[in-house]
């Protein structure tokens, strides 16, 4: 058993293989991580389209009446009214994008 790990420990026939393998795995976690990171914005920034469109969809619905033989029905409307939010800030041009549209 000596005689075979002695042998091992002095042979070196695969050392310049693994040290390529080291160089090869460190450029592909670097590249995995880098693309990791660009997938990670792009899913960001998708969520956040969702969320605004989500978030700007009109609830607001009507439909009319119904009459015929001896018998009818009535409409109904429902306006959806958009909120906008009022932050307490010491910028002063903070909330001046929702200026207008925000019921006091």
């Amino acid at each position: 058993m000596r005689n075979l790990m002695l042998k091992l420990w002095h042979d070196d026939r695969g050392a310049l293989v693994a040290t390529e393998w080291v160089f090869v795995s460190t450029i592909l976690i670097v590249g995995v991580v880098a693309g990791l990171k660009s997938v990670q914005q792009s899913v960001n920034a998708e969520l956040a389209d969702m969320a605004g469109a989500i978030g700007s969809l009109s609830q607001a619905y009507s439909y009319g009446g119904v009459s015929g033989c001896a018998a009818s029905s009535n409409g109904s409307v429902f306006a959806d009214q958009v909120h906008m939010p009022r932050v307490q800030t010491n910028v002063a041009s903070f909330n001046s994008q929702f200026d207008g549209g925000c019921p006091e």
